[in-house]
């Protein structure tokens, strides 16, 4: 996790930020020659130091982290597993046609 601290709040840089009105802006990996992170987004051709994102943008919310598909798997597996374990009696294609639809 790479962090930068702005104002007493801490960034987790390696997530991305959504702004108060829904534009979402990522880090570039760079930084200014002051050592401010540069965020990309919001329409703008070149990236933005974090400071000037939260005072024209913000507060920046953190978004929420994308699971792995490592992790997706695990789950699902388990989620199978407990199912089979419940009495249906089904492939996994057919158990991922139940559960889908039924998450609609």
């Amino acid at each position: 996790m790479t962090t930068y601290l702005h104002d007493g709040t801490e960034f987790d840089l390696t997530g991305g930020f959504v702004d108060v009105i829904g534009v979402e802006w990522t880090w570039t990996g760079r930084y200014t020659d002051t050592g401010e992170p540069l965020l990309f987004g919001g329409g703008h051709p070149l990236p933005v130091p974090l400071p000037d994102v939260y005072h024209d943008h913000g507060p920046l919310i953190p978004l929420p982290k994308r699971p792995t598909s490592q992790l997706a798997r695990a789950v699902m597996t388990a989620d199978f597993t407990a199912s089979i374990r419940d009495g249906h009696t089904e492939s996994y294609e057919e158990y991922a046609l139940r559960t889908a639809a039924a998450s609609q």
